[in-house]
């Protein structure tokens, strides 16, 4: 279901929801539907749902979709705590707009702190980073989300994989977007190449002055092209 199709059930006053089965998460779904799936036996008194205004996902039996189920499911069964775990895109979304925010404030406050938040702010990028890689693991991507990021802190190695943890996400997530036709807007690896360019400039005495700046703007570009492209994933997930 798309983003405008769950818009457009939402305004009318419906009700969409996410469920689990098989320990994968499932949905949106409308309400309209569950008596389907009920049937079916895909949603039964134990199946963990959830729906915008819980505060986490518990099993039907105890959720206004009890009215669909059959006398016999009613009474819950205790269900796998790992299932708590699920996230809808809404919360997905949510977060990345999170840390994208505590990462301005961060690195806003490392010109107040003389530098002092600029490590917090590093940190959550990475984190983007991380997410992005997360999204785009479909057994055909370069390598690992833990490596992309992990790989960066292994000294002199990481001024080769600095290459592949960023030119190499935009160049992935291109051919993820290809691979499964996705409608979404591919990204040039240019700004990506520049950022780590950049980024061994500074490694140089004196020229690090000059450079500086311009991968400070850099990065929050980069930084917000990522979270952009991370969301447009969540959304068009099939």
């Amino acid at each position: 279901m798309s983003k405008n199709n769950i818009f457009s059930i939402l305004e009318r006053g419906g009700i969409v929801w996410y469920y689990s089965f098989q320990n994968q998460q499932v949905g949106p779904v409308e309400e309209d539907v569950i008596s389907k799936l009920v049937e079916e036996q895909k949603i039964n008194g134990s199946t963990l749902v959830w729906t915008q205004g819980m505060s986490t996902w518990r099993p039907a039996s105890t959720t206004a979709l009890v009215k669909f189920l059959p006398q016999a499911a009613i009474a819950p069964v205790a269900a796998p705590a790992y299932a708590y775990s699920y996230k809808t895109p809404e919360m997905e979304i949510k977060e990345l707009n999170d840390l994208f925010l505590w990462f301005w404030i961060c690195l806003a406050g490392s010109l107040v702190t003389f530098g002092l938040s600029a490590i917090a702010s590093m940190v959550l990028f990475y984190i983007i980073l991380y997410r992005h890689w997360q999204l785009i693991q479909d057994g055909y991507a370069r390598t690992s989300p833990g490596k992309a990021v992990g790989f960066l802190f292994i000294p002199f190695f990481n001024l080769y994989w600095i290459f592949e943890a960023f030119p190499g996400l935009v160049r992935d997530t291109n051919a993820y977007i290809q691979r499964h036709a996705l409608p979404i807007k591919m990204q040039d690896a240019g700004l990506a190449t520049a950022f780590c360019i950049l980024t061994l400039l500074c490694l140089v005495p004196y020229l690090n002055f000059v450079t500086s700046v311009a991968l400070l703007v850099i990065q929050i570009i980069l930084a917000k092209n990522f979270r952009d492209s991370a969301i447009a994933l969540i959304l068009n997930r099939k």
